[in-house]
């Protein structure tokens, strides 16, 4: 009877533990580490809206970001979290 209850403990404590992981869109495009440190980014117009990281700004009105020329603008920026294709919603 332990051993059943130990079980579901531990089935319930690794359904939380999934459930309670962030859920990233498949849209999000993360600035990693090489991203930032281009020299030079290419002068190609092709809009991203690039995402501010909370822990870094406070926004008082959405959408907390910025609108970039591309990708490479976007993540240079060290306030920038992820960026998303296309203008920033307004």
């Amino acid at each position: 009877m332990v051993v059943l209850l130990f079980l579901i403990v531990i089935v319930i404590f690794g359904v939380l533990k999934m459930y309670s992981k962030k859920i990233v869109d498949v849209n999000e495009n993360l600035c990693e580490a090489g991203d930032r440190n281009v020299g030079a980014c290419i002068e190609l117009y092709q809009p991203v809206c690039g995402w501010f990281d909370s822990n870094k700004i406070q926004c008082i009105k959405y959408p907390c970001a910025q609108t970039f020329s591309n990708s490479c603008f976007a993540c240079m920026n060290e306030n920038v979290l992820y960026w998303t294709e296309g203008t920033c919603p307004e």
